[in-house]
């Protein structure tokens, strides 16, 4: 392999680690100029919600090479983009050889995701705070807090249960959306009453605010397709999000006042 395929690689690599754990299109770029930069090139990045097409050009020769790299998911891995902003600067500061850059790539990229049943623990404490904090000084908030925890717990393990399956990330989420509700749904026909804060609570873990966030971003920073792109997916999910609200109240017959 040629030193400029090598680096190009290097650099789609790099790319896609930094997107695919919810970075902004302006952080990536930052990152992969500086680590570009130490190693002698230029590299010029074209982004799209699922795909990237860089160019690197050898500054000492003039030689170029374009990669394009689809995006294959979407996630949530701030420790990686920490990491990997950590290294573009050892690699500036320091001036590290591609080999120590690709070895730190690599065990960034090996490095374990977060704990999946803490977190579910932790997203279920929140959605049960959530509907605590929403009913004020009423004394039942601790049974909508319990409510709204077990519902959050039940979405996160039966949306885990289709992603296994490979359905679709949208199909996953309204799924995801009905379990939640259905769940408070259960509580409010077994005791018969209407938990209002609970239902309002369960379905708040599945907003997507990372790429709602990241796409306000990218157009502020003039990434135009990629925010346009980042923006379209987080309102397509949270109308699955509403599909799946609405199925269950419907099935269960529940009245909006």
């Amino acid at each position: 392999m040629k030193p400029i395929e090598r680096a190009a690689k290097l650099f789609a690599d790099i790319n896609e680690l930094l997107i695919s754990s919810g970075a902004n299109t302006r952080r990536v770029e930052r990152n992969v100029e500086r680590i570009s930069n130490a190693l002698n090139y230029y590299c010029e990045n074209f982004y799209s919600h699922a795909a990237i097409v860089l160019t690197v050009q050898d500054k000492a020769t003039g030689e170029k090479e374009t990669i394009v790299r689809t995006i294959p998911h979407h996630g949530v891995n701030f420790s990686a983009i920490s990491d990997i902003s950590i290294l573009s600067w050892e690699a500036t500061e320091k001036k590290l050889p591609i080999e120590e850059i690709e070895e730190q790539v690599a065990t960034i990229k090996a490095k374990p995701h977060y704990n999946m049943y803490v977190m579910w623990f932790f997203v279920s404490l929140a959605g049960g705070s959530l509907a605590y904090i929403f009913g004020g000084d009423n004394h039942s908030n601790y049974l909508e807090f319990g409510i709204s925890f077990l519902a959050t717990l039940v979405g996160l393990a039966g949306r885990r249960i289709l992603q296994l399956k490979k359905f679709n990330v949208f199909i996953c989420w309204a799924w995801a959306a009905f379990v939640s509700v259905c769940v408070v749904n259960i509580f409010r026909l077994m005791v018969g009453e209407e938990y209002k804060n609970a239902l309002a609570a369960c379905v708040l873990w599945l907003i997507p605010g990372v790429p709602l966030i990241n796409g306000f971003i990218d157009l502020l920073t003039g990434y135009i397709v990629a925010g346009i792109a980042k923006l379209s997916y987080a309102m397509v999910l949270i109308f699955m999000i509403s599909i799946g609200f609405y199925l269950s109240l419907f099935i269960f017959g529940y009245e909006l006042l």
